[in-house]
């Protein structure tokens, strides 16, 4: 799926797994640009997800070593570490995290003005797990049934790092 493939006017998107269940549902003023972006997105944050994943077990467990010996150097430079591909990869849609579980994408040529109306209304209808707004009725359980295991192996240690983050913060605001 190149995004040269799509054209270069204003639509609706659709992303599907391999199940060909509908996963996202996007618009564009230009389809072709919008499409890349989205691949450029994961092609960014894909390799720190392999990472996250292939360290998963080493970093956990020097976290939880720092946090129980209460090494806050040791956890500082933990954090710094790894703390701002962790924020990337959290500030990065899901759906651009998840990019290589779209199998293919569907689009529709759609007026400008008519984009954002018709957009909402393709939501209401599909439920797209990956479209968060406007679609609050899907529980968080549901949707992580779409979510590779690397990527929610990656958020409970960007999780993780942030809770003793702030536990760390509130033991050392209370030594003052």
């Amino acid at each position: 799926m190149s995004h040269h493939d799509f054209p270069a006017e204003p639509g609706i998107y659709t992303f599907f797994n391999k199940q060909g269940q509908v996963l996202y549902v996007g618009r564009a003023s230009n389809l072709q640009t919008r499409l890349a972006k989205h691949k450029a997105d994961y092609d960014h944050v894909k390799s720190w997800i392999s990472f996250f994943d292939e360290h998963y077990e080493l970093l956990n467990s020097r976290i939880m070593e720092a946090v129980r010996g209460k090494h806050v150097r040791s956890f500082d430079r933990i954090c710094r570490s790894i703390g701002f591909p962790l924020a990337m990869i959290e500030s990065t849609q899901v759906i651009d995290c998840c990019y290589d579980r779209i199998d293919s994408i569907k689009t529709n040529a759609c007026a400008p003005e008519e984009l954002d109306l018709e957009e909402a209304k393709k939501i209401r209808s599909l439920k797209p797990p990956f479209n968060l707004q406007g679609n609050r009725d899907i529980a968080a359980s549901e949707r992580s049934k779409f979510l590779p295991a690397n990527y929610l192996r990656t958020i409970a240690l960007s999780n993780l790092l942030a809770h003793y983050s702030r536990i760390f913060a509130m033991q050392s605001v209370g030594e003052f």
